[in-house]
């Protein structure tokens, strides 16, 4: 199955530059559809003029934020020059302690499969 998300331009260009591995986003209704072995595009926001083709590799879910940072080296996530509160702003400036608590949070590994992918027919969800 292939899913579309959209990544502000620090985290699109974290990923095509390898830095990044691991998306993290709220485990709601959309993101409790994705799969292992299934493909994200990741949509450089706003423009929407570059995308990123990836293969899910692993999914992990947790309870919070703090506890999938506390997981993983922050290199996974692109930040090898933040700290983990740092980049906790970050994440509750996008998400609401309220949003975590009701969906739970996501972390998605992936390789990439495609720098430059485009569609014939792109829409983003």
């Amino acid at each position: 199955m292939l899913h579309e998300m959209r990544l502000k331009l620090e985290e699109f260009e974290n990923i095509k530059y390898n830095n990044k591995i691991l998306e993290v986003r709220l485990n709601d209704q959309k993101r409790k559809q994705i799969n292992v072995e299934d493909e994200i595009i990741f949509y450089k926001f706003p423009e929407l003029n570059q995308s990123i083709l990836v293969k899910v590799e692993k999914i992990y879910c947790f309870l919070s934020f703090e506890q999938l940072y506390d997981s993983f080296p922050l290199e996974y996530f692109g930040y090898s020059n933040l700290d983990r509160n740092e980049i906790l702003n970050r994440i509750y400036s996008i998400y609401s302690p309220n949003q975590e608590k009701g969906n739970g949070v996501i972390a998605i590994m992936f390789k990439i499969e495609d720098i430059e992918y485009s569609l014939n027919n792109n829409t983003v969800k």
